[in-house]
């Protein structure tokens, strides 16, 4: 199908403006297509017997996902964060404090590769 594992995390696989993430027998795909993402969908289901489940994912593995009206998503863990803080003696009473990440940053994993700047459609 031509995709390319990530070196940075074996579990997501790229290729051209699509994102697929495995795990175990789960997977989420990315994509700036709707037609690429349904044609990928369609393919593996030629290859494996898939359920297709959810069409706008909510939730996948633990972290929470928000669509916003301009195509970006949000992606957070508030499950993972409550964990953390009740294994920190004292935090269970902190205040919280909202720091969002710069929108003008662009992460990336791999080195040799630079980072995208593209809108992402998804589906499970």
């Amino acid at each position: 199908m031509g995709f390319k594992q990530c070196e940075a995390d074996h579990c997501v696989w790229k290729k051209d403006g699509l994102v697929i993430i495995v795990y175990v027998d789960d997977c989420l795909i990315f994509g700036n297509s709707k037609d690429e993402v349904d044609k990928i969908v369609e393919e593996l289901g030629k290859r494996f017997d898939i359920t297709d489940e959810v069409t706008n994912a909510e939730e996948y593995l633990g972290v929470k996902i928000n669509l916003n009206k301009d195509g970006s998503f949000r992606m957070y863990q508030p499950h993972l964060m409550q964990r953390i803080i009740h294994t920190i003696p004292g935090m269970e009473n902190a205040n919280e404090h909202l720091i969002l990440a710069s929108i003008s940053i662009t992460l990336t994993a791999d080195k040799n590769e630079p980072g995208r700047k593209e809108t992402w459609e998804y589906r499970l």
